[in-house]
Protein backbone atom coordinates (compact mmCIF):
# COMPACT_ATOMS: atom_id res chain seq x y z
CA UNK A 1 0.00 0.00 0.00
CA UNK A 2 1.26 3.17 -0.91
CA UNK A 3 1.92 5.80 1.84
CA UNK A 4 0.33 9.07 1.02
CA UNK A 5 2.97 12.00 1.96
CA UNK A 6 1.11 14.09 5.12
CA UNK A 7 -0.14 17.31 4.76
CA UNK A 8 2.17 19.66 7.09
CA UNK A 9 0.10 21.52 9.87
CA UNK A 10 0.62 24.73 10.15
CA UNK A 11 -1.56 26.14 12.61
CA UNK A 12 -4.31 24.25 14.99
CA UNK A 13 -7.25 26.48 13.21
CA UNK A 14 -5.66 26.16 9.88
CA UNK A 15 -8.97 25.90 7.48
CA UNK A 16 -6.49 24.93 4.66
CA UNK A 17 -5.19 21.76 6.57
CA UNK A 18 -8.74 20.51 7.67
CA UNK A 19 -9.59 20.70 4.22
CA UNK A 20 -7.01 18.64 2.77
CA UNK A 21 -7.56 15.76 5.51
CA UNK A 22 -10.75 15.34 4.50
CA UNK A 23 -10.16 15.70 0.89
CA UNK A 24 -7.47 12.67 2.11
CA UNK A 25 -9.82 10.54 4.39
CA UNK A 26 -11.98 10.59 0.84
CA UNK A 27 -9.36 9.05 -1.38
CA UNK A 28 -8.91 5.38 -2.01
CA UNK A 29 -6.19 2.60 -2.93
CA UNK A 30 -5.72 -0.50 -4.52
CA UNK A 31 -7.26 -3.45 -2.72
CA UNK A 32 -4.58 -5.25 -0.78
CA UNK A 33 -3.28 -8.62 -0.72
CA UNK A 34 -5.12 -9.52 2.13
CA UNK A 35 -8.36 -8.01 0.34
CA UNK A 36 -8.14 -10.26 -3.03
CA UNK A 37 -7.53 -13.67 -0.44
CA UNK A 38 -10.88 -12.24 1.20
CA UNK A 39 -12.85 -12.22 -2.12
CA UNK A 40 -10.97 -15.19 -4.06
CA UNK A 41 -12.18 -17.60 -0.68
CA UNK A 42 -15.51 -16.30 -0.43
CA UNK A 43 -16.14 -16.86 -4.33
CA UNK A 44 -14.19 -20.48 -3.79
CA UNK A 45 -16.75 -21.42 -0.78
CA UNK A 46 -19.70 -19.87 -3.23
CA UNK A 47 -18.77 -21.75 -6.37
CA UNK A 48 -18.40 -25.06 -4.35
CA UNK A 49 -21.41 -24.12 -2.98
CA UNK A 50 -23.35 -24.01 -5.69
CA UNK A 51 -21.88 -27.45 -7.32
CA UNK A 52 -23.13 -29.32 -3.64
CA UNK A 53 -26.55 -27.36 -4.19
CA UNK A 54 -27.29 -28.87 -7.49
CA UNK A 55 -25.68 -32.45 -6.61
CA UNK A 56 -27.60 -32.79 -3.34
CA UNK A 57 -31.06 -31.16 -4.80
CA UNK A 58 -31.09 -32.97 -8.36
CA UNK A 59 -30.76 -35.61 -6.15
CA UNK A 60 -33.59 -35.45 -3.57
CA UNK A 61 -35.69 -34.26 -6.84
CA UNK A 62 -35.17 -37.61 -8.42
CA UNK A 63 -35.47 -39.25 -5.55
CA UNK A 64 -38.93 -40.88 -4.57
CA UNK A 65 -38.93 -38.86 -1.28
CA UNK A 66 -38.38 -35.30 -2.90
CA UNK A 67 -41.71 -33.93 -1.14
CA UNK A 68 -39.64 -31.88 1.00
CA UNK A 69 -38.53 -30.01 -1.86
CA UNK A 70 -41.97 -30.10 -4.17
CA UNK A 71 -43.30 -27.21 -3.05
CA UNK A 72 -40.46 -25.42 -4.58
CA UNK A 73 -41.21 -26.59 -8.09
CA UNK A 74 -44.63 -26.83 -8.02
CA UNK A 75 -45.53 -30.36 -8.65
CA UNK A 76 -43.29 -31.70 -11.71
CA UNK A 77 -39.81 -31.68 -9.88
CA UNK A 78 -37.10 -30.31 -12.28
CA UNK A 79 -33.33 -31.01 -11.16
CA UNK A 80 -31.94 -27.54 -11.91
CA UNK A 81 -34.66 -25.81 -10.24
CA UNK A 82 -32.25 -24.57 -7.31
CA UNK A 83 -29.64 -24.70 -9.28
CA UNK A 84 -30.72 -21.64 -11.63
CA UNK A 85 -32.52 -19.26 -8.41
CA UNK A 86 -28.88 -19.93 -6.48
CA UNK A 87 -27.54 -18.65 -9.48
CA UNK A 88 -29.35 -15.61 -9.55
CA UNK A 89 -28.72 -14.92 -5.81
CA UNK A 90 -24.76 -15.42 -6.68
CA UNK A 91 -25.39 -12.75 -9.37
CA UNK A 92 -27.30 -10.22 -6.72
CA UNK A 93 -24.45 -11.17 -4.03
CA UNK A 94 -21.73 -10.11 -6.62
CA UNK A 95 -23.29 -7.14 -7.42
CA UNK A 96 -24.15 -6.35 -3.74
CA UNK A 97 -20.35 -6.78 -2.84
CA UNK A 98 -19.43 -4.30 -6.01
CA UNK A 99 -21.70 -1.80 -4.32
CA UNK A 100 -20.97 -2.18 -1.22
CA UNK A 101 -17.08 -2.13 -1.98
CA UNK A 102 -17.15 1.32 -3.45
CA UNK A 103 -19.14 3.16 -0.66
CA UNK A 104 -16.85 5.04 1.46
CA UNK A 105 -16.72 3.66 5.40
CA UNK A 106 -18.32 7.25 6.17
CA UNK A 107 -21.57 6.26 4.35
CA UNK A 108 -22.29 3.58 6.57
CA UNK A 109 -21.25 5.05 9.75
CA UNK A 110 -24.00 8.06 8.72
CA UNK A 111 -26.88 5.28 8.01
CA UNK A 112 -25.91 3.31 10.97
CA UNK A 113 -29.03 4.70 12.84
CA UNK A 114 -31.36 4.38 9.90
CA UNK A 115 -29.96 0.74 9.70
CA UNK A 116 -30.42 0.00 13.19
CA UNK A 117 -34.22 1.82 13.24
CA UNK A 118 -35.19 -0.79 10.16
CA UNK A 119 -33.45 -4.13 11.71
CA UNK A 120 -35.52 -3.25 15.37
CA UNK A 121 -38.95 -2.84 13.10
CA UNK A 122 -38.33 -5.76 10.88
CA UNK A 123 -37.81 -7.99 13.96
CA UNK A 124 -40.61 -7.23 15.59
CA UNK A 125 -42.86 -7.38 12.50
CA UNK A 126 -41.79 -10.62 11.44
CA UNK A 127 -43.16 -12.17 14.85
CA UNK A 128 -46.47 -11.08 14.09
CA UNK A 129 -46.63 -11.35 10.21
CA UNK A 130 -43.86 -14.09 9.10
CA UNK A 131 -43.60 -17.36 8.22
CA UNK A 132 -43.50 -20.05 11.05
CA UNK A 133 -41.06 -23.17 9.22
CA UNK A 134 -39.87 -25.98 11.70
CA UNK A 135 -41.28 -23.86 14.52
CA UNK A 136 -39.43 -20.86 14.22
CA UNK A 137 -41.59 -17.63 12.42
CA UNK A 138 -38.09 -15.72 10.77
CA UNK A 139 -39.51 -15.35 7.46
CA UNK A 140 -41.24 -12.98 5.43
CA UNK A 141 -42.78 -14.91 2.37
CA UNK A 142 -43.74 -13.04 -0.61
CA UNK A 143 -44.11 -15.63 -3.73
CA UNK A 144 -40.64 -17.70 -3.98
CA UNK A 145 -38.53 -15.17 -2.27
CA UNK A 146 -38.34 -14.66 0.85
CA UNK A 147 -36.61 -12.14 3.59
CA UNK A 148 -34.86 -12.68 7.08
CA UNK A 149 -34.30 -9.93 8.88
CA UNK A 150 -32.03 -11.75 11.25
CA UNK A 151 -29.47 -10.72 8.06
CA UNK A 152 -29.84 -7.51 8.13
CA UNK A 153 -29.66 -7.32 11.92
CA UNK A 154 -26.16 -8.58 11.50
CA UNK A 155 -24.96 -5.55 9.99
CA UNK A 156 -26.43 -3.17 11.88
CA UNK A 157 -25.44 -4.54 15.49
CA UNK A 158 -21.73 -4.35 14.09
CA UNK A 159 -21.90 -0.74 12.92
CA UNK A 160 -24.05 0.10 15.84
CA UNK A 161 -20.97 -0.84 17.89
CA UNK A 162 -18.35 0.34 16.05
CA UNK A 163 -19.97 3.91 16.12
CA UNK A 164 -20.77 3.49 20.24
CA UNK A 165 -17.37 2.58 21.21
CA UNK A 166 -15.51 4.86 18.82
CA UNK A 167 -17.56 8.25 20.79
CA UNK A 168 -17.06 6.45 23.96
CA UNK A 169 -13.40 4.32 23.77
CA UNK A 170 -11.85 6.26 26.55
CA UNK A 171 -15.08 5.38 28.73
CA UNK A 172 -15.51 2.01 28.27
CA UNK A 173 -14.13 0.61 31.69
CA UNK A 174 -17.11 2.72 32.74
CA UNK A 175 -20.09 0.28 33.83
CA UNK A 176 -23.20 1.34 32.13
CA UNK A 177 -21.79 4.27 29.52
CA UNK A 178 -19.24 1.82 28.21
CA UNK A 179 -20.39 -1.59 28.67
CA UNK A 180 -24.00 -1.21 30.16
CA UNK A 181 -25.92 0.75 27.17
CA UNK A 182 -24.36 -1.31 24.47
CA UNK A 183 -25.00 -4.99 25.48
CA UNK A 184 -28.62 -3.65 26.70
CA UNK A 185 -29.18 -2.72 22.58
CA UNK A 186 -27.30 -5.80 21.90
CA UNK A 187 -29.86 -7.49 24.89
CA UNK A 188 -32.99 -6.21 23.14
CA UNK A 189 -31.62 -7.92 19.74
CA UNK A 190 -31.29 -11.27 20.99
CA UNK A 191 -34.89 -11.22 23.32
CA UNK A 192 -36.42 -10.55 19.75
CA UNK A 193 -34.57 -13.66 18.10
CA UNK A 194 -35.34 -15.93 21.17
CA UNK A 195 -39.30 -14.53 20.91
CA UNK A 196 -38.58 -16.18 17.05
CA UNK A 197 -37.50 -19.29 18.36
CA UNK A 198 -34.03 -18.52 16.78
CA UNK A 199 -31.92 -19.04 19.56
CA UNK A 200 -28.72 -20.08 17.36
CA UNK A 201 -28.72 -16.47 15.96
CA UNK A 202 -29.29 -15.19 19.42
CA UNK A 203 -25.81 -16.63 20.88
CA UNK A 204 -23.77 -15.63 17.31
CA UNK A 205 -24.85 -12.37 18.07
CA UNK A 206 -24.00 -12.45 21.73
CA UNK A 207 -20.75 -13.81 21.38
CA UNK A 208 -19.91 -11.05 18.65
CA UNK A 209 -21.05 -8.40 20.80
CA UNK A 210 -19.52 -9.48 23.73
CA UNK A 211 -15.75 -10.60 21.80
CA UNK A 212 -16.07 -6.84 20.87
CA UNK A 213 -16.27 -5.35 23.40
CA UNK A 214 -13.96 -7.17 25.44
CA UNK A 215 -11.02 -6.26 22.75
CA UNK A 216 -12.11 -2.70 22.57
CA UNK A 217 -11.15 -2.77 26.54
CA UNK A 218 -14.06 -3.31 28.53
CA UNK A 219 -13.39 -5.05 32.43
CA UNK A 220 -13.53 -8.91 31.99
CA UNK A 221 -15.51 -9.20 35.78
CA UNK A 222 -18.35 -7.23 33.72
CA UNK A 223 -18.88 -9.70 31.56
CA UNK A 224 -18.97 -12.88 34.43
CA UNK A 225 -21.42 -10.22 36.37
CA UNK A 226 -23.81 -10.11 33.37
CA UNK A 227 -23.10 -14.04 32.33
CA UNK A 228 -24.09 -14.39 36.73
CA UNK A 229 -27.47 -12.27 36.09
CA UNK A 230 -28.37 -13.75 32.69
CA UNK A 231 -27.75 -17.40 33.60
CA UNK A 232 -31.10 -17.89 35.38
CA UNK A 233 -33.09 -16.89 32.34
CA UNK A 234 -30.85 -19.00 29.76
CA UNK A 235 -31.48 -21.65 32.37
CA UNK A 236 -34.85 -21.61 31.91
CA UNK A 237 -35.14 -20.77 28.32
CA UNK A 238 -32.88 -23.82 27.38
CA UNK A 239 -33.93 -26.50 29.74
CA UNK A 240 -37.41 -25.98 29.73
CA UNK A 241 -39.91 -27.32 27.64
CA UNK A 242 -39.05 -29.06 24.24
CA UNK A 243 -36.02 -27.99 24.10
CA UNK A 244 -34.60 -30.38 27.09
CA UNK A 245 -36.06 -33.31 24.76
CA UNK A 246 -35.16 -32.36 21.27
CA UNK A 247 -32.11 -30.58 21.27
CA UNK A 248 -30.13 -31.17 24.78
CA UNK A 249 -30.77 -34.95 25.72
CA UNK A 250 -30.67 -36.17 21.98
CA UNK A 251 -27.54 -34.13 21.31
CA UNK A 252 -26.04 -35.97 24.79
CA UNK A 253 -27.21 -39.53 23.98
CA UNK A 254 -28.53 -39.80 20.36
CA UNK A 255 -28.11 -43.39 19.88
CA UNK A 256 -31.12 -43.37 21.95
CA UNK A 257 -33.00 -41.51 19.74
CA UNK A 258 -31.88 -42.43 16.05
CA UNK A 259 -35.10 -42.21 14.36
CA UNK A 260 -36.79 -39.76 16.91
CA UNK A 261 -35.08 -35.98 17.80
CA UNK A 262 -31.44 -37.59 16.33
CA UNK A 263 -31.57 -38.76 13.39
CA UNK A 264 -30.56 -35.83 11.67
CA UNK A 265 -27.37 -35.82 13.42
CA UNK A 266 -26.63 -39.70 13.17
CA UNK A 267 -27.53 -38.85 9.47
CA UNK A 268 -25.05 -36.18 9.37
CA UNK A 269 -22.18 -38.84 11.08
CA UNK A 270 -22.92 -41.27 9.11
CA UNK A 271 -22.40 -38.98 5.85
CA UNK A 272 -19.50 -37.72 7.32
CA UNK A 273 -17.54 -41.33 8.32
CA UNK A 274 -18.56 -42.99 5.18
CA UNK A 275 -16.31 -40.24 2.73
CA UNK A 276 -13.46 -41.29 4.28
CA UNK A 277 -10.38 -39.48 2.72
CA UNK A 278 -11.63 -38.89 -0.64
CA UNK A 279 -15.00 -39.49 -0.47
CA UNK A 280 -17.59 -40.95 -3.30
CA UNK A 281 -17.22 -37.79 -5.62
CA UNK A 282 -18.78 -35.30 -7.21
CA UNK A 283 -22.79 -36.21 -6.89
CA UNK A 284 -22.44 -39.90 -5.85
CA UNK A 285 -23.00 -39.40 -2.53
CA UNK A 286 -26.24 -41.58 -1.95
CA UNK A 287 -27.21 -39.66 1.31
CA UNK A 288 -28.28 -36.70 -0.87
CA UNK A 289 -31.40 -38.99 -2.11
CA UNK A 290 -33.16 -37.48 0.55
CA UNK A 291 -31.78 -39.66 3.86
CA UNK A 292 -30.63 -36.03 5.22
CA UNK A 293 -32.99 -33.75 6.13
CA UNK A 294 -32.03 -30.06 5.42
CA UNK A 295 -29.03 -31.54 3.21
CA UNK A 296 -28.91 -28.54 0.92
CA UNK A 297 -28.71 -25.96 3.80
CA UNK A 298 -27.48 -26.78 7.37
CA UNK A 299 -26.37 -29.79 6.71
CA UNK A 300 -24.36 -28.97 3.28
CA UNK A 301 -21.27 -29.52 5.14
CA UNK A 302 -22.04 -33.52 6.23
CA UNK A 303 -22.72 -33.87 1.89
CA UNK A 304 -19.37 -32.40 1.40
CA UNK A 305 -17.46 -34.59 3.77
CA UNK A 306 -19.34 -37.29 1.95
CA UNK A 307 -19.03 -36.57 -1.90
CA UNK A 308 -15.34 -35.26 -1.28
CA UNK A 309 -14.22 -36.76 1.67
CA UNK A 310 -11.31 -35.34 4.40
CA UNK A 311 -9.41 -33.56 1.81
CA UNK A 312 -13.51 -31.65 1.07
CA UNK A 313 -13.90 -30.47 4.70
CA UNK A 314 -10.40 -29.55 5.19
CA UNK A 315 -10.75 -27.81 2.45
CA UNK A 316 -13.70 -25.58 3.88
CA UNK A 317 -12.27 -25.41 7.02
CA UNK A 318 -8.78 -23.52 5.39
CA UNK A 319 -11.06 -21.54 3.74
CA UNK A 320 -12.32 -19.74 6.56
CA UNK A 321 -9.06 -19.61 8.35
CA UNK A 322 -8.08 -17.86 5.20
CA UNK A 323 -11.05 -14.91 5.97
CA UNK A 324 -10.09 -14.93 9.14
CA UNK A 325 -6.81 -14.41 8.70
CA UNK A 326 -7.13 -11.38 5.94
CA UNK A 327 -10.13 -9.76 8.15
CA UNK A 328 -7.95 -9.26 11.46
CA UNK A 329 -5.24 -8.40 9.15
CA UNK A 330 -7.34 -5.66 7.31
CA UNK A 331 -8.66 -4.83 10.99
CA UNK A 332 -5.48 -4.59 12.44
CA UNK A 333 -4.10 -2.22 9.91
CA UNK A 334 -6.59 0.41 10.46
CA UNK A 335 -6.45 0.17 13.72
CA UNK A 336 -5.68 4.05 14.21
CA UNK A 337 -9.67 4.03 13.99
CA UNK A 338 -12.13 2.33 15.98
CA UNK A 339 -14.98 2.21 13.91
CA UNK A 340 -13.43 0.94 10.82
CA UNK A 341 -11.34 -1.38 13.37
CA UNK A 342 -14.28 -2.73 14.72
CA UNK A 343 -16.65 -3.03 12.09
CA UNK A 344 -14.03 -4.97 9.94
CA UNK A 345 -12.88 -7.16 12.81
CA UNK A 346 -16.71 -7.28 14.21
CA UNK A 347 -17.44 -8.75 10.37
CA UNK A 348 -15.13 -11.20 10.11
CA UNK A 349 -15.63 -12.26 13.64
CA UNK A 350 -19.61 -12.48 12.58
CA UNK A 351 -18.65 -14.74 9.38
CA UNK A 352 -16.23 -17.14 11.05
CA UNK A 353 -18.19 -17.64 14.46
CA UNK A 354 -21.60 -18.36 12.13
CA UNK A 355 -19.43 -21.11 10.05
CA UNK A 356 -17.53 -22.48 13.02
CA UNK A 357 -21.38 -23.14 14.66
CA UNK A 358 -22.72 -24.52 11.48
CA UNK A 359 -19.63 -26.98 11.26
CA UNK A 360 -20.13 -27.73 14.80
CA UNK A 361 -23.53 -28.80 14.72
CA UNK A 362 -23.28 -30.97 11.71
CA UNK A 363 -20.56 -32.70 13.82
CA UNK A 364 -22.39 -33.16 16.66
CA UNK A 365 -20.20 -31.04 19.05
CA UNK A 366 -22.80 -29.03 20.25
CA UNK A 367 -26.62 -28.65 19.81
CA UNK A 368 -28.42 -28.42 16.72
CA UNK A 369 -28.98 -24.20 15.96
CA UNK A 370 -30.52 -24.16 12.35
CA UNK A 371 -27.72 -21.83 11.42
CA UNK A 372 -26.35 -21.89 7.56
CA UNK A 373 -22.81 -22.36 6.26
CA UNK A 374 -21.74 -18.82 5.12
CA UNK A 375 -21.55 -18.38 1.11
CA UNK A 376 -22.21 -22.43 0.92
CA UNK A 377 -25.50 -23.14 2.27
CA UNK A 378 -29.05 -22.82 0.23
CA UNK A 379 -30.46 -19.15 0.46
CA UNK A 380 -30.53 -16.23 -0.57
CA UNK A 381 -30.47 -14.12 2.48
CA UNK A 382 -27.25 -15.30 3.90
CA UNK A 383 -25.68 -15.27 0.58
CA UNK A 384 -26.53 -11.80 -0.36
CA UNK A 385 -25.21 -10.07 3.01
CA UNK A 386 -22.23 -12.62 3.42
CA UNK A 387 -20.98 -11.17 0.12
CA UNK A 388 -22.29 -7.95 1.30
CA UNK A 389 -20.01 -8.06 4.26
CA UNK A 390 -16.96 -8.89 2.01
CA UNK A 391 -17.92 -5.58 0.08
CA UNK A 392 -17.90 -3.88 3.62
CA UNK A 393 -14.69 -4.94 4.46
CA UNK A 394 -13.04 -4.65 0.78
CA UNK A 395 -14.47 -0.95 1.11
CA UNK A 396 -12.36 -0.73 4.72
CA UNK A 397 -9.59 -2.05 2.75
CA UNK A 398 -9.51 0.53 0.24
CA UNK A 399 -9.53 4.09 2.42
CA UNK A 400 -6.64 5.87 2.99
CA UNK A 401 -4.72 5.45 6.18
CA UNK A 402 -2.08 8.57 7.09
CA UNK A 403 -0.13 10.64 9.24
CA UNK A 404 -3.56 13.17 9.10
CA UNK A 405 -6.26 10.21 9.80
CA UNK A 406 -4.04 9.14 13.22
CA UNK A 407 -3.78 12.32 14.43
CA UNK A 408 -7.58 13.01 13.91
CA UNK A 409 -8.22 9.71 15.52
CA UNK A 410 -6.35 10.55 18.75
CA UNK A 411 -7.99 13.79 18.80
CA UNK A 412 -11.64 12.61 18.56
CA UNK A 413 -10.65 9.95 21.64
CA UNK A 414 -9.17 13.29 23.49
CA UNK A 415 -12.47 15.23 22.73
CA UNK A 416 -14.86 12.42 23.72
CA UNK A 417 -12.94 11.96 27.42
CA UNK A 418 -15.70 14.17 28.99
CA UNK A 419 -12.96 13.66 32.58
CA UNK A 420 -10.97 16.70 30.66
CA UNK A 421 -7.81 13.88 30.90
CA UNK A 422 -5.96 13.95 27.96
CA UNK A 423 -4.94 10.27 26.40
CA UNK A 424 -1.31 9.84 26.79
CA UNK A 425 -1.62 6.77 29.07
CA UNK A 426 -3.33 3.74 27.38
CA UNK A 427 -6.82 3.12 28.88
CA UNK A 428 -6.91 0.02 27.33
CA UNK A 429 -4.58 -2.43 25.22
CA UNK A 430 -5.92 -1.06 21.88
CA UNK A 431 -5.27 2.35 23.26
CA UNK A 432 -1.58 2.09 23.10
CA UNK A 433 -1.62 1.60 18.99
CA UNK A 434 -3.61 4.84 18.87
CA UNK A 435 -0.98 6.72 20.97
CA UNK A 436 2.15 4.88 19.45
CA UNK A 437 0.76 5.41 16.13
CA UNK A 438 0.11 10.03 17.09
CA UNK A 439 3.85 9.68 18.63
CA UNK A 440 5.47 7.69 15.45
CA UNK A 441 3.50 10.32 13.37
Amino acid sequence: MKAVKPVRQKSKNNPTTSTSIKKTENKTVPISKEGWLLIISAFILAALGLVMIFSVTSGQLLSKNFHSLKGFSKGVPSTTVFLYRHGIYLVIAFAGLLIASRLSPGFYKKYMKLGMFVSFALLVLVIFFGQQVNGARRWFRISYFSLQPMEIAKLALILYLAVILQKRFVILKDPWRGFGQPMVVTGFIILLLLIQNDFGSAMLFLTVAATLLFIAGSRLYYFVFAATAALPFLWYYVAAGWRLNKRIIPFLYPQYFKQEAAYQIIRSLDAYGSGGLTGFGLGNGPYKMDFLPEAHTDYIASMIGQEFGFFGSILIIILYGIIMYSGVKIAWRHHHDIFKFIVTLGVTLMLVFQAIINLSVVMNLIPSKGITLPFVSWGGNSLIMSFVSIGIIISIDRSLVTAESVQTSVSKLNQNNKSGVKLKKSATPLSESFVHASNKN
